[in-house]
């Protein structure tokens, strides 16, 4: 017994150590992805470090829910297949011991594994994915909500500007305003300034030597008002207070359960769904329970892939890990697809990739077991 007990330590140590090199080395990759994506919008608008660092810690949580779990694959992957290579499964089948002596422990490290994860996906994601959009928020009412080279529609307004500096002055303004059908106006600006007044949520423009163009269809009436100076205010609450609205990939778990058993019991009512259709919260609500279950599949996949002798058991380890990520992470979003689109139930939908990783593991491992190569 103190035997199986030190053997099993042993195992679930090697294991781990493995684990954290992997998730280390995913959650660098990710974090880089993410952060590449993100940091354009901060240099735009003359970004602080702490804007950088607030992108940093929203970005941790996310990327972790999803490295943790890889990671463990990885370290099971290498763990085991170090040990086969190095002959010591076969000590161990010659001691009576077998396969169980290294499954029992990657299994039961996998089930801590996938309680992290679970933690991590009813709690950490949603709540990194709030900070997140608090963030940008922030970052778009300095002026990154305009994007020198594009149009930007804002309720019935849409601006274009063709270059920005840091300190939000504006060069070339374009300004379409249809709030009032009536009598709809074109507003044309060599330069101006951005500001964002967060008391009142307002956006004003102060803009510089422009015209104002008044649309008419009687083309003899049609105005034009030049001006040295004019402040331009849009009223932005609608729009920050939509982007700070509740999505289903950032609401919380009992709010996200309790919108499921609404849309069970009848059409979501708008103010509920926000115009968003049942099953994205059905999606989002089944993808955080079935992914905290990946790291136990995970366990009894690598152990089965990693009793198999090779000489590179670390190289290929990390092929071996890439590959059945990819595909799980693949058939996930897959899955998300056709729960969303309706194409199968979202309880349906995002468990295909439980469901075959586990049927893949068990026949894998009754393999394993008979000794067959």
């Amino acid at each position: 017994m103190r035997f199986s007990r030190t053997l099993a330590l042993s195992v679930a140590g090697e294991i781990a150590l493995y684990m954290g090199l992997g998730f280390l080395g995913f959650v660098v990759i990710m974090l880089t992805q993410n952060l590449a994506q993100r940091l354009p919008e901060l240099v735009a608008v003359g970004f602080a470090w702490r804007d950088v660092f607030g992108l940093l810690q929203s970005l941790m949580p996310m990327v972790a829910a999803y490295s943790v779990p890889v990671g463990f694959l990885f370290g099971v992957l290498a763990a085991v297949a170090r040990i086969s290579s190095d002959a010591e499964l076969t000590a161990l089948r010659a001691c009576g011991l077998g396969i169980g002596a290294v499954l029992g422990p990657a299994l039961a490290l996998g089930a801590v594994v996938s309680g992290l994860t679970g933690f991590l996906m009813l709690h950490g994601e949603p709540a990194a994915r709030r900070d997140m959009r608090t963030l940008l928020t922030e970052v778009a009412s300095r002026g990154g909500i305009l994007e020198p080279g594009r149009f930007r529609a804002i309720g019935q307004r849409v601006i274009f500007v063709q270059a920005r500096d840091r300190d939000n002055q504006l060069q070339r303004i374009l300004v379409a305003d249809r709030s009032d059908p009536d009598r709809p106006f074109l507003v044309f600006a060599e330069r101006g300034r951005f500001l964002f007044e967060p008391d009142t949520m307002t956006i004003r423009l102060e803009l510089a030597r422009g015209d104002i163009h008044f649309e008419s269809s009687d083309a003899e009436s049609h105005q034009r008002i030049a001006f040295d100076r004019f402040d331009y205010a849009i009223d932005a609450a609608a729009l920050f207070e939509r982007a700070r609205g509740s999505r289903p990939r950032e609401m919380r778990f009992a709010q996200l359960a309790d919108t499921v058993t609404l849309a069970e019991q009848g059409p979501l009512a708008p103010e509920v769904s926000g115009g968003r259709d049942a099953n994205d919260f059905r999606t989002q609500y089944h993808r955080r329970l079935a992914l905290p279950f990946a790291p136990v599949l995970f366990a009894a996949l690598g152990v089965a892939l990693g009793v198999r002798r090779m000489r590179s058991a670390r190289s290929w380890g990390v092929l071996a890990c890439a590959v059945l990520a990819g595909v799980y992470y693949t058939l996930l979003t897959f899955g998300e697809f056709l729960g969303e689109a309706g194409h199968l139930p979202p309880a349906v939908a995002l468990w295909i990739p439980n469901l075959l990783f586990g049927a893949g593991a068990a026949a894998l491992l009754l393999r394993a077991q008979r000794g067959a190569p």
